[in-house]
């Protein structure tokens, strides 16, 4: 980049940005430099749980193999079972990193022992109208792992009625 006659290098938020989006446009890490990807993982692996380092991981999670992130989310979730917040923006960021792990998952065919561990994470979260949508799309998540078409279908319907489709648009096209 061309910056009053010198070559400066973006800067790693705008590169991370730059990434991030096309991590999850192409639902894939393998473009990802593995230098990005381990400065990802190390901020991660600093950071003590709280929300914005939930956030973080809720956006970084396309940037990992599916172990290193299924190990980071499950911290994620440990810390917060622990230490259970309840104010509406740590609970959509832990909910995101459930849901943006599972389709991760769909997308890298992970073990159903990954799935079922976001499944079981999300359905013990507070009922709150802020994270409403996360868990229907972990209900869909949940019948597309166990097969069940009627239940997905069902909430495909939903999705598309209410004008949340594009949500899930790219597991329809899988």
């Amino acid at each position: 980049m061309q910056i009053g006659g010198g070559t400066r290098q973006p800067s790693f938020w705008l590169k991370f940005r730059l990434e991030n989006a096309y991590g999850w446009v192409l639902h894939s890490d393998k473009r990802i430099s593995p230098e990005l990807k381990r400065k990802v993982k190390a901020i991660i692996i600093d950071e003590d749980w709280n929300r914005t380092a939930y956030h973080y991981l809720s956006q970084a999670v396309i940037f990992l193999d599916i172990d290193d992130a299924y190990q980071l989310v499950n911290s994620a979730f440990r810390s917060y079972e622990k230490n259970p917040a309840t104010d509406t923006f740590t609970l959509q960021f832990v909910a995101m990193i459930a849901v943006n792990f599972l389709n991760c998952c769909f997308h890298k065919n992970a073990s159903k022992k990954y799935t079922d561990r976001a499944i079981q994470f999300l359905r013990e979260l507070p009922v709150d109208g802020a994270i409403g949508i996360n868990s229907v799309l972990g209900t869909y998540y949940e019948a597309i792992f166990n097969g069940d078409a009627k239940t997905a279908e069902e909430v495909v319907d939903v999705l598309k009625k209410s004008g949340y489709v594009s949500l899930i648009e790219d597991t329809l096209k899988k």
